[in-house]
């Protein structure tokens, strides 16, 4: 089978969607052929305009294409995507022009590659869905979508998505959350697939020597696993550190993942060596803190499932998320974890309960442990994401 994905920010740029994409595109490049068109294999959509035209940037053994204006539209585009992050009436412009400018370079390489299905993953530019789309239609190629919405938010709602919606020939949901949710947006019941995500984790985890390294003792760790935004609730996370101290004194609060200005300035301002920040991080480290920690807890509000509550299940760790409807989904609240307000002296309860009773944190993480080997095993959800392309194809697999 030939898979053309459409992801306009692909790995080496950094976040949950962006590995998870990855490990899509690596898992069927086994026994597939697949390729992937970009749009910034790094940075934001101002960089991408000040890229030359189309390369290719091959991951392993599949071609990345990375596509986008030539020079002269470029000239025109760039004061136009300045301000595109600050108001709205610029946005139907932009994307206008870059459909007449990347639908043909799309169209080219379909046309040369002949995919049986065109997956566009939306990784916060619903242009390239679109001129995903466009190609798609134009060349009578399947269309599906990934749009990632975070429900709990304002996003996601607008004409261009609703278009989307309603037009795909397959969405894939998360959960059945997002699933219902998605139908209320007008997609066609019958077009929404519910498919997540598994867990990424790997390399070979010491987690004396992540202890050793940052100076954590042997008392209870607190981990912080994602990028440092302020919907993931790293803030108020740090707020809960006065009120556990008060009863667990020793207990070390753990952050780790891409920084952020805010956070930056934020962890600047921390003088207590209980908080531990560190930046960006490898497989290897990334599954070392995991598997170091007690608790995992990230109280974020705006999480289309969470893959970073697998992770933690995987190294039998229980998690605290936030209340939110994909979570509550996720997480079995008192089975194998705990589900709070984005609040400080909330989570600060939470991490009570189970700094106060640890077997009963380890019971949570054996039982998340086996939720993931049942539900989220990435070889399943391979075949059931071929199935999803075959039901497409209509007799072009090969």
């Amino acid at each position: 089978m030939r898979i053309l994905f459409v992801i306009p920010r692909y790995w080496p740029s950094v976040g949950g969607a962006q590995l998870h994409s990855r490990e899509w595109v690596q898992r069927l490049a086994r026994e597939h052929q697949v390729r992937v068109i970009t749009h910034q294999p790094g940075g934001s959509f101002i960089d991408a305009m000040a890229l030359d035209g189309s390369a290719q940037l091959p991951d392993g053994n599949v071609p990345v294409y990375r596509i986008g204006p030539e020079a002269g539209w470029r000239w025109l585009l760039r004061p136009l995507v300045r301000l595109y992050p600050k108001t709205r009436l610029v946005r139907p412009l932009v994307a206008w022009m870059l459909k007449q400018v990347l639908v043909p370079q799309i169209e080219s390489l379909v046309r040369d590659f002949r995919p049986d299905v065109i997956h566009s993953i939306h990784i916060g530019l619903v242009y390239s869905s679109e001129i995903a789309q466009a190609a798609a239609h134009r060349q009578g190629i399947p269309f599906v979508w990934t749009p990632l919405p975070h429900i709990a938010g304002d996003g996601w709602r607008g004409p261009r998505f609703q278009r989307l919606y309603r037009s795909a020939d397959r969405l894939i949901a998360l959960t059945e959350t997002e699933r219902r949710w998605l139908i209320a947006q007008n997609a066609h019941e019958d077009a929404v697939v519910v498919l997540p995500v598994g867990p990424l984790v790997g390399g070979e985890p010491d987690p004396a020597e992540f202890r050793k390294r940052y100076g954590l003792g042997d008392g209870p760790v607190v981990l912080f696993l994602g990028q440092k935004l302020p919907y993931k609730g790293y803030r108020q996370l740090a707020e809960a550190g006065p009120h556990v101290w008060r009863r667990h004194p020793n207990t070390r609060f753990v952050f780790v993942g891409p920084r952020t200005p805010e956070s930056t300035a934020f962890f600047a301002g921390m003088t207590d060596d209980r908080v531990v920040e560190i930046g960006a991080v490898d497989e290897n480290e990334k599954s070392s803190a995991l598997a170091a920690c007690d608790i995992f807890c990230m109280p974020s509000t705006q999480e289309s499932l969470g893959g970073v509550y697998l992770e933690a299940w995987t190294y039998g760790k229980p998690v605290i998320a936030a209340c939110i409807p994909t979570s509550q989904e996720i997480v079995s609240q008192g089975t194998d974890g705990l589900l709070v307000a984005q609040d400080g002296a909330k989570i600060a309860q939470a991490l009570l309960v189970l700094l106060d009773n640890p077997e009963q944190g380890r019971a949570m993480g054996a039982a998340g442990c086996q939720k993931v080997a049942d539900g989220y095993d990435w070889e399943r959800l391979t075949q059931q994401l071929l199935g999803v392309y075959r039901s497409l194809a209509k007799g072009k697999v090969e």
